[in-house]
C-alpha cells in the first residue's frame, strides 16, 4: 500500500518553494507528492509528454481543492496539479491522493493513468460535497451510531471485521448502508418516544439488483449516564477491530463520513438502547421506490409507522444467519 501521507510527512527543505518527491510505487508514470515549503501545504504532481490531452479542468474543483494544470516550457510536458488549499483537510487529502495511486498503479500508458485520474477526481469531488466539514448534525451522528451498533452486533457473532469493512458502504455513494454480497441492510436509530421508520430517499428501500434486502431498527432514549455515544461506539469498534491495517481503513471511512477526533467532544449526547427490529423488505413492504415516482421526482423522504409492517419482523439473528 502506498503511504503517500508518510512522503510528505518526511520531505526535507531542498532550498526550493515547491519540495518534490518522485513516487517510486508507480514507476512507469511521473509521479510526485510535493509541499510548497512557504506555506506547508501538499500537492500531488502528475507529469505527461506533450501528445496527451488533458481536458478543461474548471469542473474539477471542488471544496479545499484546486485543479490545474500547467506546460512546462523546459521540456513541452504537460504537469496536472491537485493542491490542497486548506492544511485542515489533510488527512482527507491524503486518502483522496492515496485512491488515485492505487487505481493507475495498474495502468498501461499515460493516456489510461489520466484518464483513471480524471474518473477517481469526479467521485471525491461528489463525496467533498456531501461531508460535511462543521461536523455531524444530530441526525448524522444517530445515523452512524445506528451502523456501530449493527456493525459490533455482527462482531460479537463472529463475523470477520474484514467483511463488515468491506460490506460497510460508509460515503461511497452506495445506497443501503451494508451489501453482503446480492444482500442489503439499511439501519436507522430513532430516539423518539414514539419510534417510526424514517426513510430519506426512495432508493434506500429498494430491493432493485438485490436479492434480499433488510432493515435494522435501533429505539433509543436519551440518558444522562450509563448509555454510549459516538465516540464511545467508535472506540468499542476500534478495540474489536481485528488488525491495525483495518482500524486505518475504519478511521478512513470515519474520516469520509465527515467524523474527526478533534470534534469529539461535541458529541456527547448518550443513549440507552431499548429495543431491536428487525424487518425483511418484501415487494408488499409500505414503501416509495425510483419506479413509483413521477417523472422529475426525486429524493422523496416519508416516514413509516411500525404498526404497518408488523407482519414483516425478522429476528436479527434470523438476518444474521443469511448475510
Amino acid at each position: 500500500m502506498i503511504n503517500i501521507k508518510s512522503i510528505w510527512e518526511n520531505q526535507k527543505p531542498t532550498g526550493d518553494i515547491i519540495i518534490k518527491t518522485r513516487i517510486d510505487d508507480v514507476s512507469h508514470l511521473n509521479c510526485f507528492a510535493a509541499t510548497n515549503h512557504i506555506t506547508g501545504q501538499h500537492l500531488y504532481i502528475m507529469c505527461v509528454s506533450k501528445n496527451v490531452i488533458i481536458p478543461e479542468l474548471k469542473n474539477y474543483r471542488f471544496k479545499g481543492v484546486e485543479i490545474y494544470s500547467l506546460l512546462n516550457e523546459t521540456d513541452g510536458t504537460f504537469e496536472l496539479y491537485i493542491y490542497l488549499l486548506e492544511n485542515d483537510l489533510k488527512d482527507i487529502f491524503s486518502i483522496f491522493i492515496q485512491n488515485i495511486l492505487e487505481d493507475i498503479i495498474k495502468s498501461i500508458t499515460e493516456n489510461e493513468a489520466l484518464t483513471i485520474t480524471l474518473n477517481v477526481i469526479s467521485k471525491w469531488k461528489k463525496l467533498f460535497d456531501r461531508i460535511n466539514f462543521n461536523g455531524l448534525t444530530i441526525e448524522q451522528q444517530k445515523g452512524l451510531m445506528g451502523e456501530l451498533l449493527f456493525f459490533n452486533y455482527l462482531l460479537k457473532n463472529n463475523k470477520q471485521s474484514a467483511s463488515i469493512l468491506s460490506a460497510w458502504t460508509g460515503a461511497d455513494f452506495e445506497d443501503k448502508d451494508f451489501v453482503f454480497g446480492s444482500v442489503g441492510v439499511e439501519i436507522k436509530l430513532t430516539s423518539s418516544k414514539h419510534p417510526k421508520i424514517k426513510v430519506t430517499s426512495e432508493r434506500q428501500l429498494d430491493a432493485e439488483n438485490l436479492g434480499k434486502l433488510f432493515l435494522i431498527l435501533y429505539t433509543t432514549e436519551e440518558v444522562k449516564e450509563n448509555g454510549f455515544s459516538l465516540p464511545s461506539l467508535i472506540e468499542q469498534t476500534r478495540q474489536n477491530i481485528s488488525t491495525n491495517e483495518e482500524r486505518i481503513f475504519f478511521n478512513e471511512k470515519l474520516l469520509l463520513l465527515g467524523y474527526r477526533e478533534d470534534d469529539r467532544e461535541h458529541y456527547n449526547k448518550m443513549y440507552s438502547l431499548k429495543k431491536t427490529f428487525g424487518f425483511i423488505v418484501e415487494a408488499d413492504f409500505p414503501k416509495i421506490v425510483k419506479s413509483q415516482l413521477p417523472l422529475g421526482i426525486y429524493n422523496t423522504s416519508y416516514s413509516i409507522e411500525l404498526s404497518a409492517v408488523e407482519k414483516f419482523i425478522l429476528e436479527p439473528e434470523k438476518i444474521l444467519q443469511l448475510i
